[in-house]
């Protein structure tokens, strides 16, 4: 686990609440400033350590409050307003200098906060992220050298997880190894005695020729190489020979037919049996050699939202006589042959993942770009009206899971209320937010995490 989810974890559900409370904004907008602030606090540590500020990081980080020592407590009710935001104040002056507006920039712009509520929030943020530094330094028996350490090393993560523009700002990608001063150990001159290797006739031996001889290659003929299988084969060969035996010694000795027909069968179904088990396991490798190099093709916009390859577009037409375009790829495709496949039954497990369904960063708020393909999803429905369907919300593994099972099911009702905006019948729907469960991408990447962020629907009636 990487220093940025260390952090996070220390965030719990009660600590957003209370601080949602103090700073007057939303949960979800406290969530948007600790997932820059954190990043933004270890960049701050790592560029003042770089400089050779050790004495600065050393107060910032031994003089914390109650307030940030205790800060993975529950509530803040017990803390002061002020001491909090003055506190907060001057750690970001130390921090960050004249890069403070910048950042409180940065965070408005993510959280959709205006300025003055974002330096707010952004002030009282700092002091219990400190704080949950302080902590972890003090469980894992880390010096401020330790620590400079373990942020460049999470250097790229950092990175990665502040707001657009602010990496640059702030130059992270350029600040070197911390001076870490390591003092120097002076070595001694040592005279090393020179050692005198008197020359050693050394006997020559004469290696004996060995004559190998030679053996001549197996021509297997054009296209007939040996190939896995080989064990199959030796035991073929010799049950064919036994066949055309038996069928000899019937023909000869006029033995009971019958009988030796039985036999006959009877290896014949066993050849069939083994060869049908290795067409059976050379299949399976096949379809899981196929199922692994599987992935979804399409790139990261500038939003940061994933956009999938939908293939060439299509224009579909459903069964009340409406048409609709569509890509070959795209969940509408999906569906709608899975509708129409009658030897497809409803289950639990079968989900289309939604291909065009983009939401505003941190909230439950619909982008414009989503409208058409929730126009498709309900012409679909509307020409199939016995099909009822389950809206799915997902998230990544950055932040609260609690807060992201949150966001998730707000988000999944909005799909919902959308499509019954558009015309159909509520009871027809159902929403449920999972969180961060069941990633259908690798969460250690941006476009990973981006994929995991998504509506699935699944088929409840058909």
């Amino acid at each position: 686990m990487n220093l940025i989810e260390m952090l996070k974890n220390e965030v719990s559900p009660g600590l957003i609440s209370s601080l949602s409370q103090k700073a007057g904004v939303s949960e979800e907008q406290v969530q948007s400033g600790f997932s820059a602030g954190i990043p933004a606090v270890l960049a701050g540590i790592l560029k003042n350590g770089a400089g050779g500020d050790s004495g600065f990081l050393g107060g910032l980080l031994s003089n914390i409050t109650g307030s940030g020592a205790e800060s993975n407590a529950d509530d803040l009710s017990a803390t002061n307003d002020d001491s909090l935001l003055e506190k907060g104040k001057s750690m970001l002056g130390g921090l960050f200098g004249k890069d403070s507006d910048t950042l409180t920039n940065a965070i408005s712009s993510s959280s959709g906060l205006s300025g003055e509520k974002s330096a707010g929030l952004l002030a009282m943020i700092v002091p219990l992220v400190t704080g949950f530094i302080s902590k972890i330094m003090a469980s894992k028996g880390w010096s401020i050298t330790d620590l400079l350490g373990k942020i460049f090393e999470s250097k790229a993560d950092i990175s990665a997880a502040l707001p657009q523009g602010l990496s640059d700002s702030l130059g992270i990608a350029n600040i070197n190894m911390p001076d870490l001063h390591i003092p120097k150990v002076e070595v001694p001159d040592v005279e090393v005695p020179s050692v005198v290797v008197p020359d050693v006739e050394v006997p020559k031996v004469e290696v004996p020729k060995v004559e190998v001889p030679r053996v001549a290659p197996v021509n297997y003929g054009p296209g007939t190489e040996p190939k896995s299988g080989g064990g199959f084969l030796k035991w073929l060969i010799p049950l064919l020979i036994i066949l055309i035996g038996a069928w000899w010694i019937m023909g000869r000795s006029g033995c009971n037919k019958s009988s030796m027909s039985s036999t006959v069968d009877s290896l014949s179904a066993k050849a069939d049996s083994m060869g049908n088990r290795i067409d059976s396991a050379a299949g399976a490798i096949k379809t899981g050699a196929a199922a692994a190099t599987t992935a979804i093709a399409g790139k990261l916009n500038e939003a940061g939202d994933f956009v999938r390859d939908l293939g060439a577009s299509i224009s579909k037409k459903l069964p009340d006589g409406t048409s609709i375009n569509i890509g070959e790829n795209s969940v509408e495709s999906r569906l709608i042959s899975f509708l129409e496949d009658k030897d497809k039954p409803v289950d639990k497990t079968t989900w289309f993942t939604f291909d065009r369904l983009y939401f505003e960063t941190g909230k439950s708020i619909l982008k414009a770009e989503s409208q058409e393909q929730l126009k498709n999803i309900t012409a679909i429905l509307k020409a199939y009206p016995n099909v009822n369907l389950k809206m799915g919300g997902y998230t990544d593994n950055t932040g609260v899971a609690a807060v992201n099972k949150k966001i998730s099911t707000e988000r999944a009702n909005a799909a919902v209320q959308e499509l019954v905006k558009l015309g159909v019948d509520a009871k027809r729907l159902e929403a449920e937010g999972y969180g961060p469960e069941h990633p259908i991408a690798s969460n250690d990447t941006e476009e990973g995490r981006a994929q995991n962020r998504r509506i699935d629907i699944r088929v409840t009636q058909k």
